[in-house]
């Protein structure tokens, strides 16, 4: 499993956000928490079909809580290509 953990302001204050490759279960990841937070403040586990989730649809997620220093968009800061690169090589 590949870990990428940033911590950034959002609209809730500062916040941790992991995202990855999860190899065993073959999907990709992404979870925001907060120091104080019983509860992280979004986690894929909690979507419905967490398996088809997408780095789009995880770039959504990044900008409702206006998190602006991560892009998960391909040729922004170059996350998407290591995330597709994890993938690859099974990390």
């Amino acid at each position: 499993m590949s870990q990428h953990i940033f911590d950034c302001e959002s609209n809730r204050g500062t916040v941790s956000v992991l995202c990855g490759w999860d190899n065993p279960l073959q999907w990709f990841f992404l979870v925001i928490d907060q120091d104080n937070a019983d509860e992280p403040l979004y986690s894929n586990l909690n979507e419905p079909d967490p398996h088809a989730l997408t780095l789009d649809h995880f770039q959504a997620v990044l900008d409702s809580f206006d998190i602006k220093n991560i892009d998960l968009k391909p040729g922004s800061s170059g996350l998407y290509e290591k995330l597709h690169q994890d993938k690859a090589e099974r990390k």
